[in-house]
């Protein structure tokens, strides 16, 4: 049993390999390609996974030594690929799923865990997710989750946040535009709703705080 376990893993690397080195070979000259990212959110804690992942960014950075080679993950200090990833990239959604409603106190919890990420590995850290899910139209004079008022202000306290760690490197809002998903008990009408556009395109108001943020952002 072992044995046929030990074969199924060195398949699946070396798909994962042939993968990645396509990725690189099909990308590799596109001039909006900033780094190159092994996995989303993986399981992690699975044994066997550093390894796993550190021969993906072997084979990332021998196809491509110039960019930096990193993976997203949700764990934060407990991920073990941090110790040779380039980047340390993190998905958050402090004051939404974590601290729901709580935006100050979602805030402060998100820039502890940044200071400690930087204090473990002393490597550039990306924001790669944060957001909340909004309903277009739906207000509310003080700021409740699923207004526009909350999406804003969430969006625009965490960026504050951020631009306070000079060794964060860069952020990404999740997500652009509303788009359709699988029925869930937290996706009304199948959406995820963390769009700062409509499905169709229309801007929500945090879409005009991130313009007002990103446009002053030297």
């Amino acid at each position: 049993m072992r044995d046929r376990r030990a074969g199924g893993l060195a398949k699946r690397l070396e798909l994962c390999r042939s993968f990645v080195q396509e990725l690189v070979d099909r990308d590799k000259n596109h001039p909006s390609v900033i780094a190159w990212s092994l996995a989303n959110e993986p399981h992690s804690r699975r044994p066997g996974a550093k390894e796993f992942f550190k021969n993906l960014y072997t084979a990332a950075k021998a196809r491509d030594p110039s960019r930096p080679v990193t993976l997203v993950s949700y764990l934060g200090e407990e991920e073990k690929s941090f110790e040779f990833c380039d980047l340390v990239c993190l998905n958050r959604y402090a004051g939404w799923y974590t601290e729901s409603g709580r935006v100050e106190e979602g805030c402060a919890r998100l820039s502890r865990e940044l200071d400690d990420l930087h204090a473990a590995f002393r490597k550039p850290i990306i924001l790669t997710e944060f957001g909340a899910d909004t309903i277009a139209g739906c207000h509310a004079i003080e700021p409740e989750m699923f207004s526009e008022e909350y999406q804003a202000r969430l969006l625009e306290r965490t960026i504050q946040v951020l631009r306070t760690k000079p060794f964060v490197v860069g952020e990404r809002v999740w997500n652009l535009c509303d788009f359709k998903t699988s029925q869930k008990v937290k996706r009304f009408g199948g959406m995820n709703l963390k769009g700062v556009f409509t499905r169709d395109r229309k801007p929500k108001m945090a879409a005009y705080v991130l313009q007002r943020l990103w446009k002053n952002r030297g």
